[in-house]
């Protein structure tokens, strides 16, 4: 009976060492922190270091909270895209005021390289910001015998092209590169009044291609 005894005892102390964890005072487990050796002999007290290093685990953050935080940056972001699109153009256009602006520009310069384009189109988008002239595309297009090609009918026939859109959003989002002209002439394809209307009443500014710029 003595012996049963005995042997249940050496078992539950084998049973309480092995839980515990038992380590030889010359065989101390150790973890490096900060450069630091730090003596352990707990399993426990060792993944407990470890974690306090970073190396470890969420550090607390549920996967709930962190899918709302991307959520959230999700968000923000769009958020800001939505006021980049809105401030990114010199002008308030929609698709159908950028389409008329698309077709006089075709109309006007088609035969000219994009530079050359987008400074007709810079010239609409100066008469909006002036106080002199409508303050829309559609207006400043469709003024009174302003653009010839509103009145011999060529608006009307023009198939945009790839060159006019990029010029025309060059326009929108770039500086005006123009000097402030508010119009343009064709020299050789104006009449005589007009002609010297240009000369004597509007400030020549500068040539460029087939167009002389005014304001």
């Amino acid at each position: 009976m003595k012996k049963r005894k005995l042997v249940f005892a050496i078992y539950c102390m084998l049973v309480v060492v092995l839980s515990i964890g038992w380590y030889p005072e010359t065989e101390k487990p150790t973890v490096r922190l900060d450069e630091m050796i730090i003596p352990i002999r707990k399993k426990a007290e060792q993944i407990m270091s470890l974690t306090e290093n970073g190396r470890f685990c969420y550090q607390g953050i549920r996967e709930s909270e962190e899918q709302e935080r991307m959520s959230g940056t999700q968000e923000d972001e769009m958020a800001r895209r939505e006021v980049k699109t809105i401030i990114r153009y010199r002008i308030p256009i929609n698709k159908s005021s950028r389409r008329i602006l698309e077709r006089i520009v075709e109309a006007e310069a088609g035969d000219q390289n994009v530079t050359g384009r987008q400074m007709v189109a810079n010239v609409i988008i100066n008469r909006i910001k002036s106080n002199h002239f409508p303050d829309t595309v559609k207006g400043v297009v469709f003024a009174h015998r302003q653009f010839s090609p509103i009145s011999n009918g060529s608006y009307y026939r023009v198939s945009v092209s790839s060159l006019t859109k990029k010029a025309v959003e060059k326009a929108l989002k770039e500086k005006d590169n123009t000097k402030g002209a508010l119009y343009f002439m064709y020299r050789a394809g104006s009449d005589a009044g007009n002609i010297r209307w240009f000369d004597r009443d509007l400030k020549r500014l500068y040539e460029y291609g087939c167009h002389e710029f005014f304001k």
